[in-house]
């Protein structure tokens, strides 16, 4: 909150007083909850998975609460709904926002909203833990509840090397990222709200029509770069950073990542063109593979109202949400690593129809995906898709329309942020019911923490010892 704080300084803006006091009660909350908890630090017994649970999910939502107190303390956003609707969306990176009039919002409070998105980007478990390894050897608890993917199991033996690596590339990232920006058309704090955007593919924007303000080619593609590299896992670029490591070309996630990017760019491109609804070729191509790259990764970024190209496209945006980026990486939705497992496993079934004594192995990399780790990825996608169609039902009953409630429930669950009809890149959240506003969070943080760690806290049998 200091660093808001600094830029409101910088600006001279009546909303700083507001940032230093909230510093101030978070501050004291802190040294509070130290001090209950100074006899349970000197104890060193495991904990369980059912405390990480709690733990990672009240963690969240306190700081969504926290979030909302520069907002509310300065009077920007009076509403403690609408307020914590957009702290949520900050902390899990959903691009969704309540904000009419943007460009009118205090440049201290953008910067504070653009850094929610930051820290939550990386997840603000791991990143704590990359610094201050205090657990131990739960560690890797955290990192499971927290991380992404099927390939926990793989990284829990080196968790505080693997989480440093993950924390210092995000950080050199975001260096690069904004000194490209500034060296545009963008001055320095634009440049670092957008950084700090697109680099945990969250979408919050400074400006009132997103990248589209900054009418410049330089600056999308700067922009498409770091959104590419936000959903990519950290692991296998920091890899070819340091170590010259080729493995990011040779791993299948990846590989699928960069086809799926293409497929989508090439031939929603293609029949752009053919429909004449747009003419000229090098724009075309790079609005429409800003506008991919963005749903893929689940990012809140446009340059375009996509909704104006037909309702062919909008399904073709619901589907890419769906999957979206690497595992070890910011982006939400189910991650393509799933979607591996579930296509190579689908194909192998219909061997088995034809070959039942054969036996056959879903593999990725050459490795064998256990059958334990399949079932576990089929029951996240159906668990995934039965929460989103049953909260599109709920949301129906608010007034949304049919195909609002439907890409509403997917882009909140996905933490995307844009929906179909008035939730679209040209509307805001503003006209949601109360009740709408609030439910949605509680998808966003269900999306954000991998499904599991929120649900498993309304199972019955999880509060039994």
């Amino acid at each position: 909150m200091l660093l808001s704080a600094f830029v409101g300084e910088y600006y001279n803006e009546a909303a700083v007083k507001s940032i230093y006091i909230s510093s101030i009660l978070t501050s004291f909350s802190g040294a509070v909850f130290m001090f209950l908890g100074r006899k349970q630090q000197q104890q060193t017994g495991n904990i369980t998975k059912r405390e990480v649970y709690i733990t990672v999910t009240s963690v969240w939502l306190m700081l969504a609460i926290y979030g909302t107190f520069p907002y509310i303390l300065s009077g920007a956003i009076p509403s403690f709904t609408n307020a914590f609707f957009e702290s949520m969306c900050g902390f899990t990176t959903t691009g969704s926002s309540t904000l009419f009039n943007i460009e009118a919002f205090p440049k201290s409070l953008h910067f504070w909203r653009s850094f929610t998105q930051w820290i939550g980007g990386i997840g603000i478990i791991i990143f704590v833990l990359s610094f201050i390894p205090v657990f131990g050897g739960v560690s890797g608890h955290f990192y499971e509840a927290e991380a992404t993917g099927i390939a926990e199991d793989i990284f829990r033996p080196r968790i505080k090397e693997i989480t440093k690596t993950m924390a210092l590339t995000y950080l050199g990232f975001t260096i690069v990222g904004f000194l490209f920006l500034w060296a545009g058309p963008m001055d320095a704090f634009d440049a670092a709200c957008h950084t700090f955007s697109a680099i945990s593919t969250g979408g919050f924007s400074t400006k009132q029509y997103s990248i589209a303000s900054f009418n410049s080619p330089y600056v999308e593609y700067v922009i498409t770069i770091l959104m590419f590299l936000g959903a990519t896992n950290f692991l296998l670029i920091s890899a070819l950073f340091t170590k010259l490591s080729t493995s990011i070309f040779k791993n299948e996630e990846f590989r699928w990542y960069v086809t799926l990017i293409a497929l989508f760019t090439i031939g929603i491109s293609g029949a752009l063109l053919a429909t004449e609804q747009m003419s000229n070729i090098e724009e075309t191509f790079r609005t429409v593979l800003f506008q991919v790259v963005a749903a893929i990764t689940t990012t809140g970024f446009a340059t375009v109202d996509f909704l104006e190209w037909g309702p062919f496209y909008w399904l073709l945006f619901l589907v890419m949400i769906l999957f979206c980026g690497c595992e070890g990486s910011t982006s939400g939705g189910m991650k393509i690593s799933r979607l591996v497992v579930l296509f190579k496993n689908s194909l192998l079934v219909f061997k088995r129809q034809v070959h039942p004594d054969a036996l056959y192995l879903v593999k990725i990399n050459d490795k064998v995906i256990s059958n334990d780790a399949i079932s576990k990825v089929i029951a996240f996608v159906f668990i995934y898709i039965t929460v989103a169609i049953l909260s599109a039902v709920l949301l129906s009953l608010t007034g949304m329309t049919f195909d609002e409630s439907i890409s509403v429930a997917l882009s909140s669950i996905s933490n995307y942020g844009f929906g179909l009809g008035s939730y679209g890149p040209s509307g805001t959240y503003e006209s949601a019911t109360m009740f709408a506003k609030y439910f949605l969070t509680f998808l966003m943080l269900v999306g954000r923490l991998e499904i599991f760690t929120v649900l498993s806290l309304f199972v019955p049998s999880f509060w039994k010892r």
